[in-house]
């Protein structure tokens, strides 16, 4: 059996996926096996995966699936994955020769259920390439190579961690029981979150592993479009409903809430017309609902961590506050439609 799984979802993006693939098929490390799941793509991505399904057929699979999304795709992989663990590589990205055999090998060493590692940044319309540690260096410093336990107060620095899937090697058990969302984006949060909260051991390293695509044309980083903010609302309503199975520390609901005030501002560059960015504006409201219980646990990491300036700080404690809440939040929408009613 093999060691590795590595899931590459795809949907129209042909001009990469050679690219993406042979970085695979070149790594030092060889016991794995590609999972190439098209979620029905219209390009020439197809063409594509039978090439190299033919040319490889000891090392790669390929799945062909109706259109349901970036969940859907995790949903089917890691049901179907048979290796002990499995790593991520969107088919717009791809991975240092040596990356697979230092992610597992550190894996192996501490019986860690995720791996996480540094990983670069690459861009559509230059070749710069920057580093990047996988996690905000503002807030913490997470020690290379070594194992934070879940039974520690050192285990909420991961939650720092960038949640997106590059670098990061998960065994299947800390994933396989996660219901993602279909049809929506952003469910790698989901990912990353819940095997966060299943996982005993992770283990970080300074290693960059990865090569991260961050501007391409119709990803979720660029993405403006109304739908967007109704996704990424909709992704960690589920990830709090379904992080009743466990037993969260309590940094967890304060980055949840990091969460919000990150979607909250994105609002101001989506493009939509005043109605719909409106009605959008109403649904952010549903995640802070389902966060008031925990406002709690949130202010005594709000008050530890945040870097909101005096006036900022006054209007989050209201809007975890229950009998401000909804005051405090109209007034938010009220500014922010400003930008829409020109």
């Amino acid at each position: 059996m093999k060691k590795i799984t590595i899931i590459v979802p795809i949907y129209n993006v042909e001009k990469y996926l050679r690219k993406c693939f042979d970085s695979l098929l070149n790594q030092d490390f060889k016991d794995f096996v590609i999972y190439a799941v098209n979620d029905g793509s219209l390009d020439n991505s197809k063409e594509i995966m039978e090439e190299y399904a033919l040319n490889y057929p000891d090392m790669f699979k390929a799945i062909y699936k109706e259109n349901g999304g970036y969940g859907s795709v995790l949903q089917l992989a890691i049901s179907m994955c048979e290796t002990e663990y499995f790593i991520i590589c969107d088919p717009d990205d791809y991975l240092e020769k040596d990356a697979l055999s230092h992610l597992y090998n550190l894996a192996v060493y501490s019986d860690a259920d995720i791996t996480i590692g540094a990983k670069y940044f690459i861009y559509e319309d230059n070749n710069d390439v920057d580093y990047d540690f996988a996690y905000n260096t503002a807030f913490t410093t997470l020690k290379t190579n070594t194992v934070y336990n879940s039974n520690t107060t050192q285990y909420e620095d991961i939650l720092f961690v960038d949640p997106s899937p590059h670098s990061k090697l998960y065994k299947k058990d800390v994933a396989k029981d996660i219901k993602f969302l279909t049809k929506v984006g952003y469910t790698d949060n989901m990912l990353f979150y819940l095997s966060y909260l299943n996982a005993k051991k992770i283990i970080y390293t300074d290693k960059a592993c990865a090569y991260y695509l961050v501007n391409r044309k119709g990803n979720t980083m660029t993405d403006v479009r109304v739908k967007a903010i109704y996704a990424h609302i909709s992704v960690f309503n589920e990830i709090l409903n379904q992080a009743k199975s466990y037993t969260p520390n309590p940094m967890f609901y304060y980055r949840i809430f990091e969460s919000y005030k990150f979607i909250i501002e994105q609002v101001k560059r989506v493009d939509g017309d005043l109605l719909e960015v409106s009605e959008a504006i109403d649904f952010i409201y549903s995640l802070i609902e389902n966060l008031l219980p925990y406002s709690n646990e949130i202010l005594k990491y709000y008050k530890k961590h945040s870097k909101s300036q005096i006036i900022e700080r006054f209007k989050d404690r209201m809007l975890l506050d229950k009998k401000y809440s909804k005051k405090t939040f109209r007034h938010i929408k009220k500014k922010l439609l400003k930008k829409y009613r020109g």
